[in-house]
């Protein structure tokens, strides 16, 4: 071997042995660790709620800057202000907990320019009362090094599009949700 190529062979034996970057990360979506966030307006009131109970998984892959998010919400473990609006929310005319007991959402993350800013959207599939309809929300992914931490995502959607009841132009059509997923 001459001297040059011995050097350039030892440093390639380091890096190759070097620490492992993980390039896929899982995550199994639990209440701990997730939380899947509603709000909407009424005439009479705000509502805020949150879903007590959801569970499914995040992939997220470093090499392809792709994720993947498939979850479930059970409808009955809503909690919201008051057992009164509870009840309501859970009515057929509503989310339907009794028909339909629970919501899925099933999505991809998606790099989008928008005014020369690179924006990333979560693309996927909301199933509830029986019916999937797209459902696109903006995305926020926050890091650590190459280690991904935290998911917060949001948009919203016109309930009508499920079949759920405005109750006479009281509920304002459009829900807002949010979902946070810390990655631990």
């Amino acid at each position: 071997m001459t001297d040059r190529f011995f050097p350039a062979m030892f440093l390639l034996g380091l890096l190759a042995s070097g620490p492992a970057f993980a390039a896929r990360q899982d995550l199994v979506l639990s209440p701990v660790n997730t939380q899947a966030l509603l709000h909407a307006r009424s005439a009479l009131t705000d509502i805020d709620g949150n879903f007590g109970d959801v569970s499914g998984a995040l992939t997220y892959d470093l090499d392809r800057q792709s994720c993947h998010v498939d979850m479930t919400m059970n409808v009955s473990s809503l909690k919201v202000g008051s057992a009164v609006l509870k009840q309501v929310m859970l009515s057929g005319i509503m989310l339907d907990s009794d028909t339909h007991p629970v919501m899925r959402y099933v999505g991809d993350c998606r790099p989008r320019i928008v005014k020369g800013q690179l924006r990333m959207e979560l693309a996927g599939k909301l199933t509830m009362r029986g019916q999937t309809h797209p459902l696109v929300l903006t995305a926020e992914l926050q890091f650590q090094g190459n280690t991904l931490m935290r998911i917060v995502s949001h948009g919203s959607f016109d309930q009508r599009q499920w079949g759920m009841s405005t109750l006479l132009h009281s509920v304002d059509p459009m829900v807002r949700v949010e979902t946070v997923i810390l990655m631990k």
